[in-house]
């Protein structure tokens, strides 16, 4: 694929690279980020640690000839799925749409349409029903498909007012190193992930970054912490502003509590809350719904100091998608879906029959005849998918039209899923 640029002067190639660009792919990806390569040592350690999450033949540049100007990749991921009542989550497959970017002095060109077209094409010819992505700046992806489907919140609390009047579980929790930590942490991770929806897998790449622990990713915070039980994990590590020998309480950062059970990680919470010295602990990557604000004794003491929009997802496949996940109850919807200016050759748009129910569901084209009930966009098919927003909020908001009155609630009592979704896994 060849357009050409501004100047008439260069003719840029969109393609994949090849394994040996890995590291020009990596310094184009910093442009955008308004990161570039410097050659310090931080920037070549970070580098050799990425090295591992990255997928060649999955990498898309703007090549000009001399230069890349623009970058897309994806991530081979699965993602967890809404259950079917007393049923595990399902997974299905999901392009992890990451590293898009095309530079300063290449804007508005095309670049981005076409590096998009590209990474849809892959995921499609692969049997990726759906594509995910996290999005520096939300309002670029809508117009590409890409709904909001699952947000993130992190909470405070002063652990000096932390009491619960709901009692938690005492764990057999044990302090290991991360070099431990990377044989037991990933196998308890999956199989938490797997108790809710939105929650996307990790590759052996992911958990070599993340345990790496570098000094220069710490804030000038401590080493972290990882405390381990069979069922769960709490990753946390101390600020160093204040001198306990003073009298002055340390403040914890929670980076990842994970348990197979609300018990579990109520357990983790109560063994952090308990740690000597401590004063304020924040809590990062939890979901919407956290349950242990409905453990305490005084719910007000649990502070929600951020909600992130996280996981946007776009519909490639309706048909297969909709068969994959789960349904806590049963029902039929047609769906009119429009389509997007921005891409051609996009089987998402039309008519679908949604009819669901809690031994399995069956998405299909729609035949004459068959009368839509709801008429929304790709990226609020997005949104709807895995669960987390109700088809009537985004209706309250303009998103949604309902064309056959009662249809909103047959479609929520369909799609709406508790737990609430959620995704704590960058990529």
């Amino acid at each position: 694929m060849r357009w050409r640029g501004q100047t008439g002067a260069m003719d840029p190639v969109i393609r994949k690279i090849s394994p040996e660009e890995a590291p020009a792919f990596r310094r184009s990806v910093m442009v955008p980020f308004l990161e570039p390569f410097a050659g310090d040592p931080d920037q070549v350690a970070d580098y050799e640690l990425s090295a591992d999450t990255f997928e060649a033949d999955r990498s898309w540049v703007v090549d000009t000839g001399d230069q890349f100007v623009g970058n897309a990749g994806i991530h081979s991921l699965d993602v967890t799925l809404p259950a079917r009542p007393a049923h595990a989550c399902p997974t299905t497959p999901m392009a992890g749409v990451t590293a898009v970017g095309v530079h300063p002095t290449h804007r508005r060109q095309g670049f981005l349409r076409h590096l998009m077209a590209a990474i849809h094409i892959d995921a499609r010819k692969r049997g990726e029903a759906i594509a995910g992505l996290e999005a520096s700046e939300s309002v670029i992806y809508g117009r590409f498909g890409y709904g909001l489907a699952a947000n993130l919140a992190e909470y405070s609390i002063d652990s000096h007012a932390s009491a619960f009047a709901v009692p938690a579980p005492d764990l057999d929790l044990a302090l290991i190193d991360k070099v431990e930590a990377a044989k037991v942490l990933p196998k308890i991770f999956d199989r938490q992930r797997r108790t809710r929806a939105g929650e996307v897998s990790r590759s052996s790449g992911y958990w070599t970054q993340l345990l790496g622990d570098l000094p220069h990713h710490r804030g000038g915070a401590a080493a972290r912490f990882h405390a381990v039980c069979e069922d769960g994990y709490v990753l946390y590590r101390a600020d160093h502003e204040a001198n306990v020998f003073q009298g002055e309480r340390v403040n914890i950062t929670v980076e990842e509590l994970r348990g197979i059970s609300p018990e579990v990680e109520a357990g983790l919470w109560r063994f952090v809350l308990d740690l000597d010295l401590i004063g304020q602990v924040k809590f990062k990557r939890r979901a919407v719904d956290e349950p242990v604000r409905w453990r305490l004794a005084d719910s007000r003491q649990l502070r929600t100091t951020n909600i992130e929009d996280r996981l946007y997802v776009r519909i490639l496949d309706p048909a297969a998608a909709f068969e994959a996940r789960g349904y806590q109850g049963e029902g039929r919807v047609v769906l009119d879906v429009m389509p997007l200016a921005e891409e051609v050759a996009d089987a998402t748009p039309g008519r679908w029959v949604l009819e669901a129910g809690t031994d399995g569901a069956s998405c299909r084209r729609a035949r004459t005849g068959e009368e839509a009930d709801l008429r929304l966009g790709i990226a609020e098919l997005g949104s709807l998918y895995v669960g987390g927003f109700p088809a009537s909020l985004l209706a309250a908001g303009g998103r949604v039209e309902e064309l056959k009155s009662g249809r909103l609630s047959v479609i929520d009592a369909l799609l709406t899923t508790r737990p609430s979704p959620r995704s704590g896994t960058g990529f």
